[in-house]
């Protein structure tokens, strides 16, 4: 599984457990919504949060859904070095 991470516009290079695991949690994550998916992007940022599967945007309608996916993948992340404020997150993850 690859999975890229760009925090804030600078890219954050991940080690290949670290690749494998948040790509594990996003595919958890659209399946728990309905939708499995071989790709699978996620962004972030102060106003709005995207969820696609293969392209195709997941959506998401109840303001908790979002809440709790933006604090799992913000818990996530709050580990890694060189990551301080996460204003805006974009994650690819593909099988």
């Amino acid at each position: 599984m690859k999975t890229n991470l760009v925090v804030n516009d600078t890219i954050v290079p991940l080690n290949p457990f670290t690749q494998r695991y948040i790509g594990n949690i996003l595919k958890a994550i659209t399946l728990s919504l309905g939708y499995e998916a071989r790709k699978v992007n996620l962004c972030i940022d102060q106003d709005d949060l995207r969820l696609y599967a293969d392209d195709q945007e997941v959506p998401i309608k109840k303001e908790f859904v979002k809440l709790i996916i933006e604090s799992t993948i913000k818990g996530i992340l709050s580990p890694l070095k060189g990551i301080f404020l996460l204003e805006r997150i974009l994650i690819s993850s593909t099988e």
